[in-house]
């Protein structure tokens, strides 16, 4: 079984590495300009999230027997973690008596976490196929929650730039990421239902879409990290770690539990709400403070510090899957 952790833990330092080794390509002029290099990255994320990540759910939703009335807490109890995350964040950073624009990228730290590249892929490793049914779950919300509430509270926060404004629903209604993800859904689940059963490639292809998926989306967030960028942001980095990986995951465990989740389908389902609710900010947190000109610095020291943090916590992640 420490292969499988070995196994997630390599899949992340490769896409990093590959990242790491287009931004030296282009910084040697062996890539001809950052707007080929921007085309790469887009179309990097783009084949994840639109091609990738619906053929995942599409074969999980096909999978896993959808019969118990408690899994409708799991969407909400991802909504739940996302907002204690940024609330605690923004609270935190008024704490410290952090400036406006300080206090609108400890929000963005604290709201938009890493459950696609990272959870999906820790859930998959640790627990197997049956998993990434309860990741879809947990992430229903997710972008109704950045679009409803995470950029327009950092937007408040930062400078009125950068974002067109339009209706809510507009938003939602013309976002393709959205669109395909619960076509996905609605097509797995009605394959479900039917006497069709599910290929036997299936698991296997899986085993080979979801280290895909993670690789192609932490690609960019290779090319654009930052190391240097971290000094002078200890402190407020290490409380947005506490926040993650500590009272959020626990308290979100707790009600997990209060709900009876741990008795169904074999735990698989509590355990995943608890591998995701202990996600360090994705790189998606880095957005806002570009859009509004919040503090980029204080963003980035929280992303690569908490994103570092992760090899001590992913262990303790794992001896958790394997005992609870």
């Amino acid at each position: 079984m420490i292969g499988n952790f070995v196994f997630a833990l390599a899949i992340v330092i490769i896409g990093l590495l590959a990242g790491k080794g287009l931004r030296v390509l282009l910084d040697k002029g062996t890539i001809s300009s950052p707007e080929k290099m921007h085309r790469i990255l887009k179309g990097s994320t783009m084949s994840a999230l639109l091609v990738v990540n619906p053929l995942i759910i599409f074969g999980a939703f096909w999978y896993v027997q959808l019969d118990d009335l408690r899994l409708i807490v799991i969407p909400i109890l991802g909504a739940i973690a996302i907002a204690l995350g940024g609330g605690l964040s923004l609270y935190a950073a008024k704490w410290l008596k952090l400036g406006r624009k300080q206090q609108g990228s400890m929000f963005a730290s604290g709201t938009f976490t890493n459950l696609g590249s990272f959870g999906n892929l820790f859930c998959f490793v640790f627990l197997g196929e049956a998993s990434l049914v309860f990741v879809a779950l947990f992430r229903l919300f997710e972008d109704l929650i950045y679009y409803a509430v995470g950029f327009p509270v950092a937007q408040s926060y930062g400078e009125n730039q950068g974002l067109k404004e339009k209706s809510l629903l507009k938003k939602l209604a013309t976002n393709p990421f959205i669109i395909i993800t619960l076509i996905a859904i609605v097509i797995g689940g009605s394959l479900n239902l039917s006497p069709w059963e599910r290929p036997a490639f299936y698991a296997d292809l899986n085993s080979v879409l979801v280290p895909i998926f993670t690789i192609l989306l932490v690609v960019p967030t290779g090319f654009n990290l930052q190391v240097g960028k971290v000094k002078g942001y200890l402190k407020e980095s290490f409380v947005v770690a506490a926040i993650k990986y500590g009272i959020v995951p626990v308290a979100v465990t707790i009600l997990a539990l209060m709900f009876g989740l741990r008795e169904i389908y074999d735990g698989i389902a509590f355990k995943t709400i608890i591998i995701l609710s202990a996600m360090p900010p994705g790189f998606t947190s880095l957005v806002p403070p570009q859009l509004f000109n919040l503090d980029k610095d204080l963003a980035n020291s929280s992303w690569f510090i908490t994103t570092v943090l992760l090899i001590f916590v992913l262990p303790v992640l794992y001896l958790m899957t394997l005992y609870l």
